[in-house]
């Protein structure tokens, strides 16, 4: 098969995306060659996209980086080593490639590898992304999909991973659990979906947003949803979160079993840490504030185990079987759709928000 074309998302500095051609990879001996059919817009995408960096990384215009690492595509050629794979077969990719050596790795914890390289990241990068139409990755990083789900679906795993991820490290989220998640965004949804398909029988869902609630409980119908009040500029956000979970959501208390924060904003951590039950855990997904403040002593007198969370470690054979079996539904989370040419109108679309923008997707589907 001879490939004419790699159109791909080129990011060069804050809001100058271009849609170019790049070099057509050969597969390595472990590795294959996969179009891409379906990537998923990540929220880490967008702000790379605002801000060309993530923390103190920041990305030079004259080393640019592919955006994308929530997709799924169809192997067009294999390297001479691959055995668990052929042309035709439809995957998903796992866009992080660990050394497989490190203590971490040896732990099975690869998702902290000192030396990781994630598809679209800068962080011993930049790592070039998937948001082209053919790119080459590790056999072992790609996983089959099955024939009743499809390109869109599959690149849903990567997002529903880090939930599965999430709910799996709690060790609580079991049959009649009771678990609140802070955040109506595609990983907040998904976290929920997790949690109920793990045996969780009631799921309270917080957000400042209506129509992402709204669409919450056609999603998830037995969900239960509070809309949220902007935290007035003139309180602390330990202060807010005490007294609005005093005055407003005491029919939950020494209810919810565990918390998942999925914002990362100060306010939202705080009140996650008044939620949980004596002896409950509270789960940081969400990465926003890098430093907050936080009730130490709440947390210390009630014994409540604040986890941290970071993408995920063999989890994707588990995802995709849990969208394969009908335990995480996926209708409605896709909203939009964008032909790979149209990627900048895609990014557009994500930045502006609005109502029913739930998940942002490009491809060829």
């Amino acid at each position: 098969m001879t490939v004419a074309s790699n159109l791909s998302a080129v990011l060069y500095a804050p809001g100058d995306l271009r849609m170019e051609q790049t070099a057509i990879e050969e597969p390595n001996e472990d590795e294959v060659q996969i179009n891409i059919r379906a990537t998923g817009i990540c929220g880490s995408d967008l702000h790379y996209y605002h801000q060309s960096k993530i923390g103190t990384r920041v990305l030079e215009r004259s080393n640019p980086m592919i955006l994308g690492h929530e997709s799924s595509g169809i192997v067009t050629k294999v390297g001479s080593k691959v055995a668990q794979l052929s042309v035709g077969d439809r995957v998903v990719i796992e866009p992080g490639k660990s050394c497989h050596y490190c203590q971490r790795c040896e732990e099975g914890r690869y998702n902290l590898c000192p030396t990781m390289k994630f598809s679209s990241s800068l962080f011993q990068g930049p790592n070039q992304g998937l948001l082209r139409e053919y790119v080459c990755f590790p056999a072992d990083l790609c996983h089959k999909l099955p024939d009743n789900m499809s390109y869109e679906q599959g690149a849903l795993i990567e997002p529903l991973a880090v939930a599965v991820h999430a709910v799996g490290r709690t060790n609580t989220v079991k049959v009649g659990s009771c678990v609140a998640v802070i955040g109506a965004g595609p990983i907040g949804l998904l976290v929920a979906a997790a949690a109920y398909a793990q045996g969780a029988t009631q799921c309270v869902l917080f957000d400042i947003n209506s129509n992402r609630l709204s669409f919450a409980t056609s999603y998830l119908p037995t969900i239960k949803t509070v809309l949220l009040p902007l935290k007035p500029p003139t309180e602390t956000s330990l202060a807010w979160a005490q007294a609005y979970v005093e005055k407003h959501l005491g029919d939950y208390a020494e209810k919810i079993d565990a918390v998942f924060e999925c914002t990362g904003i100060e306010s939202s951590v705080g009140l996650s840490m008044y939620l949980a039950r004596r002896g409950g855990v509270v789960m940081l997904i969400g990465m926003g504030t890098s430093q907050c403040m936080m009730p130490i002593d709440l947390i210390s007198t009630r014994e409540i185990d604040v986890l941290g969370n970071f993408r995920y470690s063999h989890v994707h054979p588990k995802a995709i079987a849990m969208i394969s079996e009908g335990k995480i539904p996926t209708k409605g989370l896709v909203s939009h759709k964008f032909a790979l040419k149209d990627t900048l109108a895609a990014f557009e679309t994500v930045k502006k928000g609005g109502e029913g923008v739930i998940k942002v997707q490009i491809g060829d589907f």
